[in-house]
């Protein structure tokens, strides 16, 4: 084998563009957040079952459980594509 003296070809620089689909979640760290809410949320569930004289505290205790279960709805949804 002799060497002709040219040089294998070269890949074009690539450019650095922005990808259109967003980087997908781990499965794990999903099911993990959900487990965590679902525990933060006993605590809640036991007053609201225990506490029989404290009705403000019940309203209070509602507004956080129907605030934490939208907000766990959201993070579980994936997210819009951007136009």
């Amino acid at each position: 084998m002799s060497d002709t003296g040219t040089t294998p070809p070269t890949l074009p620089p690539q450019e650095d563009t922005p990808s259109t689909t967003p980087p997908r979640r781990d499965g794990c760290l999903t099911a993990f957040m959900v487990v965590t809410g679902i525990v933060l949320l006993f605590p809640g569930l036991c007053f609201i079952a225990f506490a029989g004289q404290g009705g403000a505290f019940v309203l209070i205790g509602l507004v956080l459980i129907g605030t934490a279960i939208f907000l766990f709805i959201r993070v579980a949804t994936p997210p819009k594509p951007r136009q």
